[in-house]
């Protein structure tokens, strides 16, 4: 099943399935992106630093933003890095 690559333009017509796709791709991609964050993590220790520094310097972008949802990603951002310490 093919979905469209945007919301339909209609509010009139909301489509469940649209965002239920949404949802299972947006799923999909942060469990990998965790997935291959703790993989680097593991790798070695340059990994590790590099990563790290990686994770300080999106939470310092998004802080910047400093509008509610930059700010909600900043936080969830800011909990991988317990483990990269």
């Amino acid at each position: 099943m093919a979905l469209p690559a945007r919301a339909p333009t209609s509010p009139d017509t909301p489509s469940p399935t649209w965002q239920i796709g949404v949802e299972v791709d947006l799923a999909t991609a942060l469990a990998l992106s965790r997935a291959t964050t703790r993989a680097l993590l593991e790798l070695s220790p340059l990994a590790h630093r590099e990563i790290t520094a990686a994770l300080e310097h999106e939470i310092d972008v998004l802080e910047r933003q400093s509008d509610p949802l930059s700010l909600a990603a900043a936080n969830a951002v800011r909990q991988y890095l317990p483990e990269a310490a």
